[in-house]
């Protein structure tokens, strides 16, 4: 059988030295295929690979959980999943797409219709997407205004909850990881918590 030749174009560029995107360049890209996505920071793209389970039944009790502390005590706020966006149309432009995110009632009146930070991100990881979840989106939440993020790693069952801080003049991250037998809690939905055990119970 002969040998075919061709030649084709690739469109899309992942380099920081050579492509930058603003929003409207980033929606017109064409879906990347294979369950994939792209999230774009700073005007710079990043393949996202598909996630991989438990993810989904990890951040379906996690709503559950967080949807039976914010009703019967009438807070107010929103609760949103994938793929609702943080995005900021700036000279570098961002687009994420959190697991979940809760924006309280006062956060989402000073954003008014552009939705570019929220107060509690939560990140499901998978083997797929750990590192990015836990370096460079982590710290894009952080630079967004992100008051706190929640990591949840049921391959380790651990939640590692992450408030936002200051050292000197810098923004950083602080953590502390929670494990079995031990409760996650939130400082910005005071009286929120999640048992270690009961979320990843049956699991693995």
């Amino acid at each position: 059988m002969q040998a075919l030749e061709t030649e084709t174009t690739i469109e899309v560029n992942f380099s920081p030295l050579t492509r930058r995107y603003t929003l409207e360049e980033f929606w017109a890209l064409p879906e990347p295929g294979d369950r994939a996505r792209y999230e774009l920071i700073g005007g710079y793209l990043f393949m996202v690979p598909p996630r991989n389970p438990p993810h989904g039944d990890v951040a379906s009790r996690m709503m559950k959980t967080l949807m039976e502390f914010l009703i019967p005590n009438r807070i107010e706020g929103d609760v949103h999943f994938p793929p609702e966006p943080i995005w900021l149309r700036t000279e570098g432009s961002t687009y994420l797409e959190p697991d979940i995110m809760y924006v309280s009632h006062e956060l989402r009146q000073r954003m008014g219709d552009k939705r570019t930070s929220a107060d509690i991100v939560f990140e499901f990881l998978s083997r797929s997407t750990k590192v990015y979840d836990q370096t460079i989106k982590a710290d894009t939440y952080l630079a967004l205004g992100v008051r706190e993020l929640w990591l949840v790693d049921p391959w380790n069952t651990i939640i590692e909850v992450r408030y936002a801080s200051k050292k000197g003049e810098m923004l950083v991250w602080k953590a502390i990881k929670h494990s079995r037998g031990h409760h996650a809690k939130s400082r910005v939905l005071e009286g929120f918590e999640v048992s270690v055990d009961k979320l990843f119970a049956g699991m693995m």
